[in-house]
């Protein structure tokens, strides 16, 4: 009776928690398997993705895609069609994971900025570019057009269904113009804590982007526009102007001009600078910012994916290096 008595209540223990237990996993982040449902997914797993909803904010209406045919358009808008192919695959990867991470049937947030659910839209700064593959206007000459697509199509389809992972979860998988020689931390920009594979890394591959070293004047009429009862005219004297505190990356992460502090990240929307990886001279006609690189600086450094792609490196090296310990798993088919 004691022994019955003990299996009836393992059984009971096993009928009430097992079900929770079941679910607790099934949203821990961990990668769903080909042809079974993701986490609160209606949609399986298929050889060519997930459905994902696109809100595309040009005609302010969404699309359902398949994330490998939504991936071209991606590609195709966030990366030069002439970078080396091993680039592309990169980006293609990089893209397909950010893309997942988003999706609401994979338990991520989707995109706010659609009137209805969707998982992701075409603004740029706010998920990812996308472009109709079907009606691509990109300024490629007419004769190179096919040439270039293909090669779009040949990045996206060579990594079918493979994500950068650290861990065993996907990660995080930001990424930028150029990051002038060397990329920046997560935790330096953004709020949550250290991310351990968005890390600084130093990046010798950028130095053929027009965007390594650029020039940007901050006019005095614009600093008087921008911060009330800053001079519009020069001044006897300078104008105090210092970087009161550094990212990991070694970027402005707080400026002082005159009595104003500004965040990093107010300072670049203010003065639409090319990246905060800036310094500053005061001159006769306001404030030069000295910069290097474009974007945020976080991740993959695209312009250094195609240096070091044409140095060699594979898709798989470039990830693991610009997205530190992280790796490629296969997702599906």
């Amino acid at each position: 009776m004691r022994r019955a008595a003990l299996a009836l209540v393992a059984i009971m223990i096993l009928v009430i928690f097992l079900p929770a237990a079941v679910v607790s996993l099934a949203r821990d982040g961990r990668l769903p398997q080909p042809g079974k449902q993701g986490a609160g997914s209606s949609e399986p797993f298929t050889d060519r993705g997930p459905l994902i909803r696109l809100y595309r904010t040009d005609l302010k209406q969404v699309l359902e895609l398949e994330l490998e045919d939504y991936l071209v358009g991606v590609v195709a808008a966030e990366m030069p069609a002439s970078f080396e192919l091993e680039a592309l695959k990169a980006q293609a990867v990089a893209s397909r994971t950010y893309t997942l991470r988003r999706c609401r049937s994979w338990g991520g947030q989707g995109c706010e900025l659609s009137p209805e659910p969707a998982d992701i839209c075409s603004e740029s700064t706010h998920c990812q570019a996308w472009l109709d593959p079907g009606h691509l206007d990109l300024g490629w000459p007419e004769d190179k057009r096919e040439e270039l697509l293909h090669r779009i199509k040949t990045a996206v389809q060579e990594t079918a269904g493979e994500i950068a992972t650290y861990r065993g979860e996907p990660i995080e998988a930001v990424y930028h113009s150029t990051c002038g020689g060397q990329t920046e931390s997560s935790h330096g920009l953004w709020e949550g804590g250290q991310v351990p594979y968005l890390q600084t890394v130093p990046c010798p591959y950028c130095i053929h982007s027009p965007h390594y070293r650029t020039e940007k004047l901050i006019s005095y009429q614009a600093l008087a526009d921008t911060l009330p009862g800053t001079p519009a005219q020069p001044v006897t004297g300078s104008l105090p102007v210092e970087i009161t505190l550094f990212t990991p990356g070694d970027r402005v992460g707080r400026l002082k001009i005159g009595d104003y502090t500004l965040e990093g990240k107010e300072l670049r929307n203010r003065f639409q600078l090319p990246s905060l990886a800036c310094s500053f001279q005061v001159d006769s006609r306001g404030i030069r910012a000295d910069c290097k690189g474009k974007g945020h600086g976080v991740g993959l450094c695209q312009y250094g994916a195609d240096g070091a792609a044409r140095q060699g490196q594979n898709y798989h090296q470039i990830i693991a290096y610009y997205y530190s310990g992280a790796e490629i798993t296969v997702l599906y088919p």
